[in-house]
């Protein structure tokens, strides 16, 4: 064998051992966790508890970086760019992978091609909730009201393309009713309208406005899956009321694309035997949710089949961000 081509052949098996030896120390260091979505989102609260779970199993503190803003898409592109080592993660939601790229002109990512889908942390049904002063406790009832007051209703959101928006609309267009939609800069201060009453109601991840529903200061009424939630057996679904309604969020981890096939199953793995703590079930159970949890190629199939179709539903309602 030419010296030259041994010499290649050597470089390339060292290269692949460090690689490997990497991937078995992995990890040897803090990781950033990126969060697309704001303090007190629903993702901000499930992650952080899936998180807290999953570094004591690794061995290695998981930093949390909130990264708001731009519908979920400033953060989801800060981990597109990052290097594929392990130690720059994605927290991150259905709408900056299946809806985001619909909505706006253009994103900075590719929200397939561009990351390693790692594990679910959580697939939630949306919460049909209401400010407490609002004079509705059913379904029915504020379809009512909003068709007896056309547009004056004040919807809020997480923000144009966001969960609770597209939620939102597609409540609104199968119960046939007209409301003002207020986006507000992510999950927390759309929250905190509707316990202030600065906003009427809204359709979104249960988490997020359960601590108001606690405290009086807002009312769920409903919830947007096929079958009542294990948590709140009481609350009847909006389909019961608006046949055929459903719909479901999804909130995961991913690397960056080309990140070693061994990271990605160690994180799976420390996840995926966190989330099914009972600590982790009790403290989701405390937010109203349940935790959910993937294999790779699961997550993976989920993004490519919810990108296909809520890229129909978005071109449906017309959402569009400039």
């Amino acid at each position: 064998m030419p010296h030259r081509l041994l010499a290649l052949c050597s470089t390339c098996v060292c290269a692949t051992v460090t690689a490997a030896h990497a991937a078995d120390a992995y990890p040897n260091r803090p990781i950033r966790m990126v969060i697309s979505n704001g303090p007190g989102s629903a993702g901000d609260i499930l992650g952080r508890i899936a998180f807290n779970r999953t570094q004591d199993i690794l061995g290695q503190q998981i930093v949390v970086d909130n990264r708001p803003g731009a519908g979920g898409t400033i953060g989801v592109e800060i981990v597109s760019r990052a290097a594929p080592d392990g130690y720059t993660l994605l927290a991150t939601s259905f709408a900056t992978h299946s809806v985001a790229p619909h909505t706006y002109k253009s994103v900075p990512y590719h929200p397939i091609n561009d990351f390693a889908p790692i594990s679910l942390f959580a697939v939630t049904q949306a919460g049909l909730c209401v400010n407490a002063a609002l004079p509705v406790k059913s379904t029915r009832e504020l379809i009512d009201l909003a068709r007896a007051q056309p547009k004056k209703l004040l919807m809020a959101s997480a923000g144009i393309g966001s969960t609770s928006h597209l939620a939102g609309l597609m409540f609104a267009t199968a119960a046939g009713i007209e409301s003002t939609h207020v986006p507000y800069k992510g999950g927390g201060p759309s929250a905190a309208a509707i316990g202030s009453g600065e906003a009427n109601w809204t359709l979104g991840p249960l988490a997020a406005y359960f601590p108001h529903w606690k405290a009086g200061r807002a009312r769920c009424i409903a919830v947007s899956g096929e079958k009542r939630s294990g948590i709140f057996p009481d609350l009847p679904t909006i389909g019961e009321s608006v046949p055929g309604f459903k719909f479901l969020g999804w909130n995961g981890v991913m690397a960056p694309r080309n990140t070693p096939r061994a990271i990605i199953e160690r994180m799976n793995g420390a996840m995926v035997k966190a989330l099914q703590t009972a600590e982790a079930r009790q403290l989701y159970a405390a937010q109203g949710e349940e935790p959910a949890w993937s294999t790779p190629a699961e997550y993976a199939k989920l993004i490519r089949e919810d990108f296909e179709r809520y890229g129909k539903v978005v071109k449906q309602a017309g959402v569009r961000v400039d």
